[in-house]
């Protein structure tokens, strides 16, 4: 029966390989769209392994470059017990770097997928208490500084207070490279805003989230965007014992209500909620197509079937019961279901490796096992429910009634 059923499939190829690719586009869709949903998660997993500490930001912002906090409250929270290091920073968004704004950049010639690479890739400016952050013990940007050889260049440190000095990310020295063409390296200048600044350093996090920064000295970054002396965004904490960020974020935002505390584990909780909702937007709209799919093949069986009643009539004389009948029609949809299944996995697989090659910054689409057999078993189970029907439709008829029927 098994191999009658495969059969059947091939004697009306074009109706069949129709039916499979009507149904193979919605398990490549969702294949796809999970494993860029699964990549994205990735993409933050790695950024947030980076950061250890809590940042302290003002209640209600979105980002520390929204972010004013009183400066004094510093000196408070050091004295909270279990508190290591407490550094201080200023973010915002940067002005024009090399006379390119981010407007300019996101709205300029090309296609949608460059201007919207172009509006992820501006930069933002960080000012931090140089003193402050070369004691913390999981400084992101020094421990991502390129190594000598690599013309890393180096850090910031005290002799450079108040001065245009500033850390470029290795990303930014290709994208704003020198008049020449060539990359930007330490030594060079780089105009930010009305300035230019010396490149003292570059660094490589290889995360989308964190390659955008220009790292400058916080009296420097204030007066270059016309700040208050005093202006600060956000507070880096470290605990003695890394496991007590939880506990330091119950007793700051029980004193001040102006201050949220986010651990990064707290903002990858966050993320993975949002991205939980969107995958339930996805899976809706996918839904849809997954339903075009099956009445696709719910069609193309009750069009077999029409065109095969005398053969099933036959079939029923010869001794096949209902049963019978009913598990042969099962298998052809099912059996649509699988190669469709296997079809659209192949195709997002390949899909995949092709966006991988071009895709930049950490983003990746990750297809993993679990994402390839929740995509086959969509497809087998939408093939067996739009099978149902005609193989119910056919197991009815009587042996005579199916031998004398006439389309």
């Amino acid at each position: 029966m098994y191999r009658f059923a495969w059969r059947n499939l091939f004697s009306r190829p074009i109706r069949s390989v129709l039916a499979l690719i009507g149904l193979s586009i919605p398990v490549l869709g969702v294949v796809g769209l999970m494993s860029l949903s699964n990549g994205l998660r990735g993409l933050v997993g790695d950024t947030v392994k980076q950061v250890q500490g809590v940042m302290l930001l003002r209640t209600n912002t979105p980002s520390p470059v929204f972010s004013d906090i009183d400066s004094k409250l510093a000196d408070e929270i050091r004295k909270i017990p279990g508190v290591k290091n407490v550094a201080s920073e200023f973010w915002r968004v940067a002005p024009p770097v090399d006379n390119t704004s981010m407007v300019l950049r996101s709205l300029g010639a090309g296609s949608t997928e460059k201007r919207l690479s172009n509006f992820l890739d501006s930069p933002v400016v960080l000012g931090m208490n140089v003193l402050e952050h070369n004691q913390l013990d999981s400084a992101v940007y020094q421990k991502a500084l390129l190594k000598p050889s690599s013309s890393g260049g180096r850090f910031l440190n005290d002799s450079d207070r108040g001065l245009n000095r500033v850390v470029l990310s290795r990303k930014f020295s290709l994208q704003y490279p020198n008049p020449d063409g060539s990359p930007r390296k330490p030594g060079d200048k780089i105009r930010i805003g009305t300035d230019d600044f010396e490149i003292i350093g570059l660094y490589e996090t290889k995360s989308l989230l964190l390659d955008v920064v220009l790292v400058m000295d916080i009296e420097t970054a204030r007066k270059l965007l016309k700040a208050p002396k005093d202006a600060t965004s956000a507070f880096y904490v470290e605990m003695k014992n890394p496991g007590d960020n939880e506990k330091l974020s119950k007793i700051v935002e029980s004193r001040w209500d102006e201050i949220d505390c986010r651990g990064m584990n707290e903002i990858e909780a966050s993320f993975g909620d949002i991205m939980g909702q969107i995958d339930v937007l996805l899976l809706m709209a996918v839904g849809l197509a997954f339903g075009v799919g099956a009445v696709g093949i719910t069609n193309t069986m009750i069009m077999s079937i029409m065109e095969r009643v005398p053969e099933i009539g036959v079939l029923r004389t010869n001794g096949w019961s209902s049963r019978q009948i009913l598990t042969l029609i099962t298998l052809e949809s099912f059996y649509l279901g699988v190669v469709s299944g296997m079809a659209g996995c192949g195709f997002a697989i390949a899909g995949c490796w092709v966006a991988n090659f071009y895709l930049k910054d950490g983003i990746r689409l990750i297809p993993t096992p679990s994402i390839l057999i929740q995509g086959m078993l969509l497809s087998v189970l939408t093939g067996m429910l739009a099978g149902m029907y005609p193989a119910w439709r056919a197991s009815r008829w009587s042996p005579m009634e199916a031998i004398r029927y006439d389309p």
